[in-house]
């Protein structure tokens, strides 16, 4: 039913914990794809072939980058559904469970991006394993297609796509940022956004200081606004509501930008 797509970079120890949290599923019809850019670690065997289901460890030798990665999952996946996993997330055991329970009945199911709640965990990586912070659960109900077109607040392990629609674009290789994001875009085009009232994915995040704790959302800040603005310029808005909250956005960090470039 579900293929799990894993890109990952040089994190051998948050990937075993990624894999150990699919291993605990307590729903078992899903093949993993790991797809890792670099040969630096020896692949976790042991975790893989804890899986309850086949898997796939792809190691590349192309350009870096976690869009590149998916891509390749995407072409291999032939299951119902595929969920982009980041190599420092977890699902809790019964995540896949409540997931095919809540949509095997929908009528509107392939045609349909589904999306769940989640906690943030909060967390130092210097120590192995990582220490514990903080957690905090996040609820996000009431999103809309519009709401993502302004801004997206849906972390890319939240998301469940169709087959059919997951087939239909690929990750954009030469975003630095927001390549989830431009990449959902693309595929809310084609479908409808749902929400799934499920919170058992977990999004480990570290904040501070030191090598270990450098994640992709910890730097590239001084893209932020130029990735932003071309994101906008590649997805114009729904209506004239998206619209003016885009221009919003950047009027509340004192930018003044052309009207009809949203």
């Amino acid at each position: 039913m579900f293929t799990i797509i894993i890109p990952t970079h040089d994190r051998p120890f948050l990937l075993q914990r990624t894999l150990a949290s699919l291993a605990a599923q307590t729903f078992t019809d899903f093949t993993t794809i790991v797809v890792s850019d670099s040969d630096k670690y020896v692949a976790p065997y042991q975790a893989l072939q804890s899986l309850p289901g086949p898997y796939l460890y792809l190691l590349r030798n192309n350009t870096p980058g976690p869009a590149t990665s998916r891509n390749l999952g995407i072409k291999l996946t032939d299951a119902d559904y595929a969920l982009f996993l980041d190599d420092d997330d977890t699902l809790e055991p019964t995540h896949l469970e409540a997931i095919a329970a809540a949509i095997n009945n929908r009528t509107d199911k392939a045609k349909s991006i589904f999306y769940c709640d989640f906690n943030i965990i909060e967390e130092d990586r210097s120590f192995t394993p990582p220490k514990f912070l903080n957690q905090r659960p996040i609820s996000i109900p009431n999103l809309s297609r519009e709401n993502i077109f302004v801004q997206n607040n849906i972390p890319n392990s939240c998301l469940i796509y169709p087959r059919s629609i997951l087939q239909s674009a690929q990750f954009d290789t030469s975003l630095i940022l927001f390549e989830d994001w431009d990449y959902l875009l693309g595929c809310l085009k084609k479908a409808a956004l749902v929400y799934l009232p499920i919170s058992s994915v977990n999004i480990h995040k570290s904040y501070l200081a030191g090598e270990q704790n450098i994640r992709r959302g910890n730097v590239n800040n001084e893209l932020l606004i130029p990735t932003t603005h071309e994101i906008y310029r590649r997805h114009r808005s729904l209506n004239e509501t998206s619209r003016q909250q885009r221009i919003k956005r950047f009027e509340d960090l004192g930018i003044q930008l052309s009207t009809d470039q949203f």
